[in-house]
């Protein structure tokens, strides 16, 4: 009885802690999302520490500030964070020591062979014994997997300043598309006024007026749709910032010149000239190759588990007993034998996995490779497309500048300056639209090198790591 009394501390500690359950608080988190707001003191902490040469408080909303707040604010990297948090538990996890075992014995005699003492105490402890390595091979898989996870919060994080970069191209060119729009519907009035008086005048046919409303009615049907377009742009900018209309004005977002940009990108030298370059650079620089990479070499630490487990664990056992009377000393060595198994069958699937991972890491340097082909061919016609539009954009120009000056000299009709002062409108927003063409292109060869070279050239703060990965 007195080794119960020794052992019941060891086993009211084991007991002392209790599960406690801790459901989700959904009106909570509720609350928190419709709540966020730029203004809070903790975004600004982390603009502060992320990127101290934002000024405070933000005023004006470019790509670099709404990237800040979407690592802030978006739950697709916060949910890339706890993954990552997950994985460093699992290293600290892999790296636990087996338990040490201890089992105790109480035997009483009936004394029919004499026994001194009717009562038998025992004592034995178990003591694992891990063989070839294993231990620091499942820390070695545990780190890998924290390696992927990682990777993953920069991904996660770069493809949320992705998508802020084509909601801003794209409310670029709604926005201009709009003003273009808005002087095509005031010429297109002028013009249609002056047919209509001629009409009443009697020196034009109501098919000569007619092509000019309806022209003049789809500018107005495409300029109201342009205005509700451009509102759920801005939104969607809101949205993919991590924030809710609710609790948040509109921002006042930076304009972007289009052209200005394209201007500044083709006078300097590029890293994006030619389809071997952005191969390269993608091929290095990628996300999703760094990935690859570690999800083959855990693949290869895992079936260097599976060979190390050819050799089997040990398990030392020494006890004491004291049997009726007689002190009695014991060691043992326990193990376990692969009867069932063939050796080869414990690291077929493993290698199986490892040979998978490599012919997914060559499916995807063939799609970086792609890739990479494929968002340069589409930049270089675009761009020549480009070239072609703003010649044809600038005659325009021009050819407006002249007929205006012989208007105001009175050696034409003014409607004859109203119909191509309409041309010029027309090839101004085919312009538009092909530079944000061009810029999406851009922003398609900055995502396939995951470099930034289109809207700004500061590299992002992926994530705020409060935890890193043991050194291996």
């Amino acid at each position: 009885m007195r080794l119960l009394v020794y052992l019941s501390p060891l086993l009211l500690t084991a007991c002392g802690i209790a599960f406690q359950a801790k459901p989700i608080p959904q009106q909570q988190n509720i609350d928190t999302i419709v709540e966020a707001t730029p203004s809070a003191d903790g975004f600004k902490t982390f603009v502060a520490s992320q990127s101290p040469q934002t000024p405070w408080p933000i005023d004006t909303w470019d790509l670099d500030s709404l990237t800040l707040s979407a690592l802030y604010f978006h739950p697709a990297l916060k949910v890339a964070k706890s993954d990552y948090a997950v994985a460093l538990a699992g290293i600290t996890s892999a790296g636990l020591r087996p338990q040490v075992g201890l089992n105790g014995q109480l035997s009483h005699s009936n004394r029919a062979n004499g026994d001194i003492n009717p009562w038998s105490y025992g004592l034995q402890v178990d003591i694992p014994v891990i063989t070839a390595n294993k231990r620091q091979i499942n820390i070695e898989i545990a780190q890998y997997q924290a390696d992927i996870a990682k990777i993953m919060v920069s991904e996660t994080a770069w493809m949320l300043r992705q998508q802020l970069s084509l909601d801003l191209i794209l409310l670029a060119e709604q926005q201009a598309m709009q003003g273009s729009l808005a002087r095509l519907q005031k010429a297109q009035e002028t013009l249609l006024a002056a047919y209509q008086k001629r009409l009443d005048l009697g020196v034009a046919g109501k098919s000569d007026v007619l092509p000019i409303r309806l022209q003049h009615d789809q500018s107005a049907w495409q300029l109201q749709q342009l205005r509700l377009q451009i509102r759920q742009t801005e939104q969607k900018v809101l949205h993919d910032a991590g924030l809710t209309e609710q609790h948040n004005l509109p921002l006042n977002i930076a304009p972007i010149q289009l052209s200005q940009i394209l201007k500044a990108r083709f006078t300097q030298s590029q890293a994006y000239a030619d389809a071997p370059t952005i191969q390269n650079t993608a091929l290095t620089n990628r996300m999703d190759i760094q990935r690859g990479l570690a999800q083959y070499a855990k693949a290869e630490s895992q079936l260097r588990l599976e060979m190390a487990k050819r050799y089997p664990d040990l398990s030392l056992n020494p006890g004491m007993i004291y049997e009726y009377g007689d002190k009695i000393w014991s060691l043992g060595i326990g193990t376990m034998l692969n009867l069932l198994n063939k050796s080869s069958d414990l690291w077929a699937h493993a290698e199986q996995v490892r040979q998978n991972e490599a012919v997914r890491f060559y499916a995807l340097q063939h799609q970086v490779i792609q890739l990479s082909e494929q968002s340069y061919i589409k930049y270089r016609d675009s761009a020549n497309l480009l070239v072609t539009l703003t010649r044809e954009y600038e005659q325009q120009s021009h050819r407006k500048a002249q007929l205006e000056n012989q208007w105001h000299q009175g050696l034409i009709d003014k409607t004859e300056y109203l119909q191509t002062e309409i041309q010029f409108y027309n090839a101004q927003q085919r312009l538009i639209t092909q530079q944000a063409n061009v810029m999406r292109a851009l922003q398609e060869i900055e995502n396939v090198m995951q470099k930034p070279i289109a809207l700004s050239q500061r590299a992002p703060a992926f994530a705020n790591q409060q935890q890193k990965a043991p050194a291996k």
